[in-house]
C-alpha cells in the first residue's frame, strides 16, 4: 500500500519561479539553512500547515497559512515590494499558474511592518500572510473490481 501526502515543495517551486520571472526575487525557506541572499528577497514560512476543510477531515480539500516577508535594504524599498507581490498575486495569470499546480489563493491577510533587530542594524522587512486552498493526493488500497456478483450467484 502506498501513502501519499501534500508535497509542500510545490508551494516553493511555485511562488519561487513566479516571484523570479515576474520580479526578479530570489525566495528562500524562513529559517532554512544556508546564507540568505542578498536583499531583496522573499522568505516564505509554512506557519499552518493543514487545516481541515471540514470537522470530520475526510476531505482530500485542506487549508494552510503561509507567510511571505520581503528583506529589502531600506524600509520604503521592502514596502513597495510586499505591495508588488500583493499585486501580482492578483493577477490572472498568476491565478492560472496556481491553478494549474491545485493551489487556491483564499485570502491575503494584511501588510504588517516585521522588525527584527540584527547585530547594531535592522532588518527592513515586511510581509503578509496568505491562506491557500490545497488537494491532498489519495490512493486507494483497495484495488480492482473486476466481477460483481448480483442475487449470490
Amino acid at each position: 500500500m502506498e501513502l501519499t501526502s501534500y508535497d509542500y515543495t510545490v508551494l516553493y517551486r511555485v511562488f519561487s519561479r513566479l516571484l523570479k520571472a515576474k520580479l526578479g526575487l530570489t525566495l528562500i525557506d524562513l529559517n532554512g539553512n544556508g546564507k540568505p541572499p542578498l536583499p531583496p528577497f522573499v522568505a516564505l514560512d509554512i506557519i499552518s500547515p493543514k487545516i481541515p476543510n471540514n470537522f470530520l477531515e475526510d476531505d482530500s480539500v485542506f487549508e494552510a497559512v503561509v507567510s511571505f516577508t520581503i528583506y529589502a535594504k531600506s524600509k520604503l524599498e521592502a514596502l513597495n515590494l510586499c505591495n508588488q507581490v500583493r499585486s501580482l498575486f492578483k493577477l490572472t495569470s498568476s491565478r492560472d499558474i496556481f491553478k494549474k499546480n491545485e493551489i487556491t489563493l483564499v485570502e491575503m491577510m494584511a501588510t504588517q511592518g516585521r522588525y527584527v533587530e540584527e547585530t547594531n542594524n535592522y532588518a527592513y522587512m515586511y510581509g503578509f500572510d496568505a491562506r491557500l486552498r490545497l488537494i491532498e493526493p489519495t490512493v486507494d488500497d483497495v484495488g480492482t473490481i473486476e466481477t460483481i456478483n448480483l442475487g449470490g450467484r
